[in-house]
Order: C-alpha cells, then structure tokens, then sequence
C-alpha cells in the first residue's frame, strides 16, 4: 500500500517543477538506499496558466524508474482548492494513502527528510511540522544583507551553516531556531504531514478569509489546519534535522512588498534597471531596511500567536515574556473563554491585538535573555 501522497499545487511552475520531484524521488532510508517508489506518489495538483507544467512532470518524472507521478488539474486560483484537488485524488480511491504530504514547487527535501518524518511518526505523532530556510546560496550572496538579519532580527531565519559562517562570539542574535524549540515551528504548507484520519477528523483543508466578506483568501492551509489540530488537543511533532530549502524567489522577484513605503522606490527601480544581478542590488539595499516589520512578524507569528491556542507555552518560556506573563495569560484566557472555538481570521486579529499591546516586552525580555 502507498504510505505518502505529496501533493504540490503549481501554477507556472515549468522552469522548477523538476528539481522539485527529483528532490523526492531521490529520498533514501536511515541505511542509504532509495526508498522504495512503491511507498509513495506524487500528485502534481496544477492550476493551468501559460507555461507547460504538465510536460515538464512527466519529462521530470521519466528520468527515475517506477516513480508514480500524477497531474490533476484545478482551474480555481486558490492554493486551497488546488491542494484539495490533489488530496482527494490521494483520499477518494479504495486504497488511500496513509499520509498527505503538503509540499510546494520551489522546495527542495533533502534526501533524509522522509525518513525523520517516519521516525516521528512511528513515535506516534499524527502530524509532523518541518524545519526549513531560504536557499542557503542567498545569504551567501547577499552579505550585507546576511549581516542586517544577525544585528536587526537574529538568526531564526538561518540553516545553521550560515550562523557558523556568519554569527561572531560578540554577537547577540535577538530571535535564534530556539523560539521553535520553545513555542513549536508553525507548519508550512511547503513541508508537512498529516496522517489520513487526523485530516479526516479535522474536516481538512477549508478556505478561510481574512475578511467577513468571504473575499480576501487566506493563501494557505498550514496554519488554519494547525489552529484546529491544537485547539483539538493535538500535539503537533517538529523534525528539527534536516532542514529543507526553499527558493528566495519572492524575496528577489518582490522587493516592493519589503520596500513598501519607503520614499526610494524609485531609486530602487532605476538601480535594478542597470544591474540584472538580482542578488546585487538587493545586497546593495539592505542597509535601508527597516526591520520593523520584520521583528513584529517574528513577535507575532513565532511567539503569541502560538500561545493562543497553546496557553501553557507561556509558563513554559516566561523568559520570553518577563513581567508580562501574568497579563499575558490573562488577556489569552479571558479571549479563549470568549472565543472557544474561534478560526484563523479570529485568531490573526487577535495576534495582531497581543502584539501591539505585548511587542515591546516580549522583545525587551528576549534581549534581556540573550545579554
């Protein structure tokens, strides 16, 4: 019987799907050998767009024997239907399979990551969050940039080749992978499993909005599935080693999104215009960005956010949060006690609550912490 499904939703994806679906198919056991093919399948879940996705697969898959490799199409523009469209691909047969791997097209698994998500597993976990970073080549590309993150934000963002190579003994790095390590790594949707049943009792992946009026998306399904599970009492596992890489893409392709607001746009237009070397001028910038936003994402989504649905993480860490733990718990017990059962756009709202009221002590702490 197949044990995993991974399923990876694509739009316009030709130029990466292959390194993708090699990343997988070259996945070994504890012992070296490949795992066997016969364990798992591959559901490419496919919105179509202007680039040939589907040939790329089949000619990325043709290379490894017996890989089973499969394109469903789902015409929506929703990262949530496409994944339910390669889901029910892997659920609705005689034989489903055992596990839904959740994977994007622009990650890359390191050839151990299956077999530490089976170690778990076998441990009794039912779902499994992953540790993953930006490819390691941007930091490396991008020193100045490397070293803002180190002195402005830390290094949560960082496989740890880069903190040997980058971080000093006089550094103090306000946000490290420890946060993970305390408060639990959010899922990803590009890198975790959950077992058949536990989705299925779960109600799955549902669309959620950011807003009352059902049409903003919230363009994923990792999150909103793991407020459910621990709202649920599930306990979520987190696989620390190995680390997965994603492609910077975003981060390169995107700048306006980090630049937002920011009175040299057009500087950074016309700088870009006269270099192709993407990495470069990012590079060139990254003394100008304010990592405001940044350090309040970190706040938010790695640390109160989590307590939420996890309250008890807050006596577990009151070194993250200093004379605010009490309150903290507080606030989170009166909202919950209000709220039993509430949903991601609930959830969200109340986050961005907690860390404008709680931003300045919880960093306060952690430096006090780190000193």
């Amino acid at each position: 019987m197949t044990r995993f499904g991974f399923v990876i939703p694509t739009y316009n994806e030709a130029e990466i799907i292959g390194r993708t679906i090699e990343g997988i198919a070259l996945q070994r056991s504890p012992d070296g050998e490949l795992v066997p093919r016969d364990s798992y399948e591959i559901v490419i879940a496919d919105t179509p767009g202007h680039d040939e996705t589907p040939r790329a697969v089949a000619q990325a898959a043709a290379r490894f024997d017996g890989l089973r490799c499969s394109v469903v199409s789902e015409p929506a523009h929703s990262m949530v239907a496409a994944r339910n469209a390669g889901i029910d691909h892997l659920l609705d047969r005689q034989s489903p399979v055992d596990y839904i791997v959740s994977g994007d097209a622009d990650t890359i698994l390191p050839p151990d990551w299956l077999s530490a998500v089976e170690e778990k597993l076998a441990q009794g976990a039912t779902i499994v969050s992953t540790a993953g970073f930006f490819e390691t080549d941007l930091w490396r590309r991008c020193p100045t940039l490397t070293r803002c993150y180190i002195e402005e934000i830390g290094t949560v963002f960082f496989p740890q080749v880069i903190t040997d190579e980058y971080v000093t003994a006089q550094d103090r790095p306000l946000f490290t992978p420890q946060l993970f390590r305390d408060f639990g790594r959010p899922v990803s949707d590009c890198a975790f499993v959950i077992e058949s049943g536990t989705y299925r009792k779960l109600g799955g992946f549902r669309p959620e909005f950011y807003d009352a009026e059902g049409q903003e998306e919230i363009p994923a399904v990792g999150w909103p599935f793991m407020f459910r599970a621990e709202l649920a009492g599930i306990d979520i596992a987190y696989v620390e080693e190995p680390t997965y890489e994603t492609s910077a893409r975003r981060l390169l392709h995107e700048p306006e999104a980090l630049f937002s607001g920011s009175s040299y746009l057009g500087e950074i237009e016309n700088f870009r215009s006269q270099n192709d070397d993407q990495y470069a001028w990012l590079d060139h910038f990254a003394p100008r960005l304010n990592m405001d936003a940044l350090r309040r994402y970190v706040v938010k989504n790695y640390v109160l956010q989590q307590c939420i649905t996890r309250p008890e993480r807050i006596a577990r860490n009151r070194r993250a949060f200093g004379s605010a733990a009490e309150e903290l718990m507080s606030v989170i017990a009166a909202w919950r006690y209000a709220n039993p059962q509430p949903g991601a756009r609930a959830i969200f709202a109340f986050a961005d609550e907690l860390t404008d009221r709680f931003f300045d002590a919880v960093v306060h702490a952690l430096r006090q912490a780190n000193s």
